[in-house]
């Protein structure tokens, strides 16, 4: 059999190498694909990932190829990101410019070089305009009406003057401290009462830490006139997370009336179409409540002109009836006082009897309580006297019978110790053996021939051991 003619893989890459090169060189396509499996390295600032197409009807992948950006294209993503403030991962729906590459080790892929910004921009008007009409479909308290939308909270009435307000906002935002200073140095020297309830106010996927702020607000029970949410300025992409599904709907819903100053100027969030009031900067905000106080102290001054007038006009017609009244009223008076009197003087007679008599009736009360009080502690100092000195010679008592009791033991235990001692046991015939110096009580270390030590009661013998004889013991005989 003859050798086939073979070539190496490499020269294959080689031959695909130059085919995709020539084909494709100083080309660049727009492509419509979804993201997925996409990674960064953030040292190097490349992304790698998977370019696919998925079917119209279903979930089917139809399309797939590797791809990658790094360089201007890395800065290309990262502008994407700032422009729509949606982060470049997985599921994303993206039109990407890019070059076709291939390499003999990794195969073929595509480098993406450019983003279009505009067409995610698209998308997020369509997912706004289908969570607009979602919440008018799924909540019952929030209407369509023309152009704007009718809203539990926007059929709220404002209290007459605000002056407890709650703000949600950024705990570094610019805009919140403007909203303060503007509250605090206004013109009319309106006095109110802040409190902040610090979150993070921008990114969708923080919607659920703002949610959290408004519960917290409502299980305060504090009876705030409004809720203030505050942002500075910033990019489209900063203001997503007031389109969303869950914060719209909780703020439409609300029980306290919701004022925004979120600090856009183009666009009108759907947080601000679910609002009782929409403003479009954190100054704003804080004008729209000083001229709603304003508006109703001016009221109030209007009212006491009014009044000022018409209590004017009134007086020359009813100073004569007023000036009648007053002096029905001090004949009258003087009338009355004159028809009392003897009355008065009766009763007041009677009432300085009936009290001497019940001051004579207490005075001997409080006499004999006080002889009462002043004998007790006689009588309780002696009883504890008494008691004093039966406890005295109770102890007394028991101290004599006690030591009596302890003697008769002492004594017991000293005849004990005086029947064990040596000196006694010697006396009634016993002796001590010793060897080296030192007393044994068995043969065990002594042997024939060996010198030992015999104490007796009035001696001390040095023998000699002749012979050694086993004794167990029971012979008493002695």
């Amino acid at each position: 059999m003859e050798p086939q003619q073979y070539i190496r893989l490499s020269a294959l890459n080689d031959m695909i190498h130059d085919t995709i090169s020539s084909r494709f060189e100083g080309q660049r396509f727009w492509v419509l694909a979804d993201i997925t499996n996409h990674s960064f390295k953030a040292d190097k600032k490349i992304h790698y990932f998977e370019l696919v197409e998925k079917a119209q009807n279903g979930n089917a992948i139809t399309a797939k190829m590797m791809g990658k950006s790094w360089g201007g294209g890395a800065v290309c993503i990262e502008e994407f990101e700032k422009n729509t403030g949606q982060t470049f991962t997985n599921n994303l729906h993206v039109l990407v410019q890019v070059r076709v590459d291939y390499h003999p080790l990794y195969g073929l892929s595509v480098s993406v070089l450019d983003i279009d910004s505009n067409f995610m921009l698209g998308i997020l008007e369509q997912q706004r305009n289908a969570t607009l009409e979602r919440l008018v479909r799924e909540n019952d308290y929030i209407q369509k009406e023309g152009d704007g939308y009718s809203t539990y909270n926007s059929r709220l009435e404002l209290p007459a003057v605000i002056q407890r307000v709650a703000v949600i906002s950024s705990s570094s935002s610019a805009g919140n401290e403007d909203f303060r200073h503007t509250m605090q140095h206004n013109n009319f020297r309106y006095v109110f009462q802040i409190d902040d309830y610090y979150t993070v106010v921008q990114g969708d996927n923080n919607a659920k830490l703002f949610l959290n702020k408004l519960i917290e607000i409502y299980n305060t029970g504090i009876p705030y006139d409004a809720i203030v949410i505050n942002r500075g300025g910033g990019s489209q992409s900063d203001f997503l997370i007031f389109d969303n599904y869950n914060i719209g709907r909780a703020v439409a819903k609300f029980p306290i009336p919701v004022i925004t100053g979120i600090g856009h100027q183009k666009n009108v969030s759907i947080t601000d179409l679910m609002a009782h009031t929409n403003t479009k900067t954190p100054t704003k905000a804080a004008e729209f409540i000083i001229a709603h106080n304003r508006s109703f102290e001016l009221e109030i001054f209007s009212l006491q002109q009014n009044i000022i007038i018409k209590s004017q006009q009134r007086f020359p017609v009813h100073y004569k009836e007023l000036s009648e009244l007053k002096n029905d009223i001090s004949r009258n008076t003087k009338e009355l006082i004159q028809m009392h009197r003897e009355e008065l003087t009766r009763t007041n007679h009677r009432i300085t009897s009936n009290s001497r008599a019940v001051f004579y009736g207490h005075q001997k009360s409080l006499i004999l309580a006080v002889q009462q009080l002043a004998q007790s502690p006689k009588m309780l100092i002696q009883q504890n006297k008494n008691e004093l000195v039966n406890i005295k010679n109770s102890i007394k008592n028991e101290a004599s019978e006690y030591l009596r009791h302890e003697k008769l033991t002492l004594d017991y235990h000293q005849k004990s110790i005086q029947m064990m001692s040596p000196h006694n046991i010697l006396r009634k015939g016993y002796a001590i053996v010793k060897v080296n110096e030192k007393i044994i009580s068995s043969s065990e270390s002594i042997e024939a021939g060996q010198e030992i030590e015999v104490i007796l009661r009035d001696a001390k013998l040095k023998s000699t051991v002749k012979e050694k004889i086993q004794y167990n013991g029971r012979k008493t005989d002695l």
